[in-house]
């Protein structure tokens, strides 16, 4: 089957004291229908700016190149009415906090029925029921009251329920969703980490899950694309990354990690140095000041996403030899 989303060579710059840097550089990557892709990386690596990218939300003083295909249409190409139409439609976006996410001034319900009075032809009273039953397959109890409160009314766990009901409201192709679980208790975590694999499975839906846990990474995805510095530095299946990192920014990341089964005086391995700033890229490769296994080369030059086998890939001098 065709993919529901391909990105080609996406560039993201933004323009800081009359200078435009680039936040995003040369990101490709391709989502499969039903498949789940895990967009990781710490904070201010661009996971957020390429989501945002794709559904072309960002301000107009953003420069973006490149090429996006949604099931085949160019979407950075399309007017602001075929990409309205689009969005909330055929592609859904999750957004990190639902807090400030959700009009603070509008009923629930009122919010939910927009959505689908924008996309659809249902009547209010239709749209009404339909915005009801939406409530219900997320797992919100007395949907019926709910409808009728505000969201400062609502926990944390609840009102990111009902930004999922009003993403998927209209039974999108591709749910984009940013750090869905920020901010939650690890008991409402895995609720709605288990009620987007359900909505995937009920309805085909395809997942662009952006996040910095690879807890979540591990439970959710089928394939991952990890990110430093505004690029994919590695690109695999999800066993790939977990037992077969490559890239050695992503075996930092899992050394980072507590494990259970580590001895108690055993020390975390923290990755040295810091994430160069968007106006302070260094030459060669992004990660080389920080890298245990730097060579000359990598200072010099960057190295592009190179084969280690079929479906995995990572940006390291180190694999030129297994380039496919």
């Amino acid at each position: 089957m065709p993919n529901v989303l391909e990105v080609e060579s996406l560039s993201v710059e933004f323009n800081i004291n009359g200078t435009y840097h680039h936040a995003v550089r040369d990101v490709s990557f391709e989502i499969k229908p039903g498949e789940t892709l895990g967009l990781v990386g710490e904070s201010g690596c661009g996971k957020s700016v390429t989501s945002l990218a794709l559904v072309r939300l960002l301000s107009k003083t953003a420069r973006v190149q490149g090429n996006v295909l949604y099931q085949g249409r160019p979407l950075l190409q399309l007017t602001d009415k075929e990409i309205r139409h689009v969005r909330g439609n055929e592609i859904s976006m999750i957004f990190q906090e639902p807090m400030t996410s959700l009009n603070p001034v509008y009923k629930i319900g009122a919010q939910i029925s927009e959505t689908l009075r924008l996309h659809t032809d249902l009547s209010p009273r239709e749209a009404f029921a339909q915005s009801v039953a939406m409530l219900k397959k997320v797992g919100i109890p007395r949907p019926d009251e709910i409808m009728d409160e505000y969201p400062h009314q609502l926990s944390g766990g609840m009102r990111q329920r009902v930004m999922i009901a009003i993403a998927m409201a209209c039974n999108p192709r591709l749910l984009i969703a940013d750090e869905p679980t920020t901010a939650l208790d690890v008991t409402i975590q895995a609720q709605i980490l288990e009620l987007m694999k359900q909505i995937s499975y009920d309805f085909g839906t395809s997942i662009l899950l952006i996040t910095h846990d690879l807890g979540v990474v591990a439970e959710m995805c089928d394939r991952v694309a990890v990110m430093y510095a505004g690029q994919i530095v590695e690109h695999g299946t999800v066993d790939d990354i977990f037992f077969r990192p490559q890239h050695p920014y992503t075996r930092g990341l899992l050394n980072a990690i507590p494990r259970i089964d580590a001895d108690s005086k055993q020390r975390l391995k923290p990755i040295e140095g810091n994430v160069p700033s968007l106006t302070r890229m260094p030459k060669g490769c992004r990660f080389s000041p920080r890298c245990p296994f730097v060579m000359d080369r990598c200072k010099t030059k960057s190295p592009p996403l190179l084969g280690v086998d079929d479906a995995h890939s990572s940006r390291c001098w180190l694999h030129e030899t297994k380039e496919a």
